[in-house]
C-alpha cells in the first residue's frame, strides 16, 4: 500500500512539473503598457504613508537623562544614585586604581594592540601566560582568551563544538 502511494504522489508530482513548463505565462498577455504621461500622472497622484507615526511629545527619547558623574558601577543620573546596567564595564574593573596602572604601563610597554585577531595581527607574552594559568587553575591542557565577549560566541564556540557538546560559556 505504501508502495502505491508514493508511486501516485511522484506520478503527481512529475504531471505537475511537466505542466508547469510548459504552462504559458498569461499574466504578460493581459497588462498593457502604460504611456509616459499615464505612469506621470500616477505618480504625481502618488502619496507615500509615513514608514513610523508621529512621535509622542512624552516620548523619553525627546527629554534625555543627565549623566553627571563618571561612568562606573554606580552613576548619578538627573541627581540619583543609579545602578549602572547599561554598561560593558559590568564588573567595575575601571574604578580600580592598580587595574589603571596596571593598563597604563601595558599601554606603554605594548602599545594599543593589534585591534584585531591575535592569530593574524601577534600574540604577545601577556597572552600566553593569562591561557596558561587559566589552564592550570581550571586543571585543564589549554585555555584561549578573546579579547571581547562577542568574539567568542561569534568565532570560538562555532569553531571548536559540534552539535552535541556541552559548553560551558
Amino acid at each position: 500500500m505504501a508502495s502505491f502511494f508514493a508511486l501516485s504522489l511522484q506520478a503527481a508530482l512529475v504531471v505537475l512539473v511537466i505542466w508547469l513548463i510548459l504552462h504559458k505565462n498569461k499574466s504578460n498577455e493581459k497588462t498593457k503598457n502604460l504611456s509616459a504621461g499615464e505612469k506621470a500622472a500616477i505618480l504625481a497622484n502618488w502619496t507615500p504613508e509615513p514608514l513610523v507615526g508621529d512621535t509622542p511629545l512624552n516620548h523619553p527619547a525627546l527629554s534625555p537623562r543627565l549623566v553627571t558623574s563618571r561612568v562606573g558601577k554606580r552613576i548619578t543620573v538627573e541627581g540619583q544614585d543609579c545602578l549602572n546596567l547599561g554598561t560593558h564595564n559590568y564588573l567595575g574593573l575601571l574604578e580600580d586604581q592598580d587595574i589603571q596602572e596596571d593598563a597604563i604601563r601595558s599601554l606603554k610597554k605594548y602599545g594599543v594592540g593589534s585591534c584585531g585577531p591575535r592569530g593574524f595581527y601577534g600574540t604577545v607574552d601577556v597572552h600566553l601566560e593569562l591561557e596558561e594559568k587559566l589552564a592550570e587553575f581550571m586543571n585543564m591542557e589549554e585555555a584561549v582568551v578573546y579579547s571581547y565577549g562577542f568574539s567568542t560566541i561569534a568565532s570560538a564556540i562555532p569553531a571548536y563544538a559540534k552539535r552535541t557538546d556541552i559548553c560551558f560559556v
